[in-house]
């Protein structure tokens, strides 16, 4: 599993925007992509939509960045 960065965020999105919109519909190819980012970066669904859709990308990065920070902490104790 890899951590949430920048450029993650924005390799998904960038492949988001190549794709039919659709309405922004999680359906066919933008969901395929949405499930790959999931699976990646063990990120809900919500956020893994919010990311292709280009929404709150510094804020989950920050989320995925503090969460890797507490769990190396933990397993440094």
């Amino acid at each position: 599993m890899e951590v949430l960065t920048r450029a993650i965020a924005n390799e998904y999105r960038d492949r988001a925007l190549l794709l039919p919109s659709n309405g922004l519909q999680d359906i066919g190819e933008r969901r395929k992509l949405r499930e790959e980012l999931q699976a990646r970066c063990n990120l809900t669904e919500l956020q893994a939509v919010n990311i292709i859709n280009g929404f709150h990308i510094p804020d989950y990065v920050k989320i995925a960045a503090i969460k890797a920070e507490k769990e190396a902490q933990e397993n440094e104790n």
